[in-house]
């Protein structure tokens, strides 16, 4: 892969890995309403490109749905499952996008064995919570599967799309945010969120749901998918890692830290 490209994917992991520590500051707000709005200030993050949201109108329809049905399915995926578990299925996302990206016949044994060991390291941190996958929760983890396989498709889809600028995932979000706002409306309890929620909705979106997706568009034009995948599991490795140093998760988080990252940096070599 180039350096731009390795420079995009990880900045995109970086802010998507700060999300979850950024969501303490979002306070109790209802979760629509959170993603509408953090959406929202995403696609306003990039409002100075806006000449470049431009698109046909099947590639608008698809970005925003894309990312309204991922957020819409991880959020309801929390609520009817356990986060644990349910996050561990959403974090198959980079093993599918190693499946079903176009040439992923053509990837050797051990590329599959890269992608293989990152996830192991993406799964030591997410799994230690999580007791078992039982059948007490099936629509939860259903929508946890749906979120990944959303979310892997609307990574490797836009290199069949016609051409567009990255920066028309502003208006992706934009429009994704509108749709959250009125999911919030129909299925949530009204809600007035504080100054110090707000400060944290517009941080979420101008980071982890706004410029991380001009990056993620990038790299994945430009990089090579089983890479790529290996190396988002990255993510919930360095998720953990800003938890802890915020004492947010237990302490005996931090040993599994280390053994994680070398996994994922392993499994990243192999897959390269």
């Amino acid at each position: 892969m180039t350096r731009t490209a390795w420079a995009c994917a990880l900045g995109a992991i970086l802010l998507w890995a700060l999300f979850a520590t950024l969501v303490r500051l979002a306070g109790d707000a209802p979760p629509l309403l959170l993603t509408g709005i953090a959406l929202c200030c995403g696609g306003l993050a990039s409002v100075h490109r806006w000449r470049e949201w431009r698109v046909p109108a099947a590639v608008l329809a698809f970005g925003v749905a894309s990312l309204f049905l991922y957020h819409a399915s991880l959020v309801a995926a929390f609520q009817f499952a356990p986060i644990a578990e349910a996050n561990l299925l959403n974090y198959l996302w980079p093993l599918l996008i190693v499946v079903l990206a176009p040439r992923a016949a053509a990837l050797r044994p051990r590329q599959w064995t890269g992608c293989a060991i990152a996830f192991a390291g993406g799964a030591l941190v997410i799994a230690p919570s999580a007791t078992a996958l039982t059948g007490d929760h099936l629509a939860g983890y259903a929508l946890a599967v749906c979120a990944a396989f959303t979310w892997a498709v609307y990574s490797l889809l836009p290199a069949r799309l016609p051409a567009y600028s990255s920066w028309a995932t502003g208006g992706f979000c934009l429009g994704a945010g509108l749709l959250a706002l009125a999911a919030h409306a129909l299925f949530e309890t009204p809600y007035r969120p504080s100054g110090t929620e707000l400060a944290g909705m517009a941080a979420i979106g101008v980071g982890p749901l706004g410029m991380a997706f001009v990056l993620w568009d990038r790299a994945m034009r430009m990089g090579r998918a089983a890479t790529i995948g290996s190396l988002s599991y990255l993510t919930p490795v360095l998720s953990t890692l800003a938890l802890a140093v915020t004492g947010a998760v237990a302490a005996g988080a931090w040993w599994r830290l280390g053994p994680a990252l070398l996994l994922v940096v392993a499994g990243v070599r192999l897959s390269r």
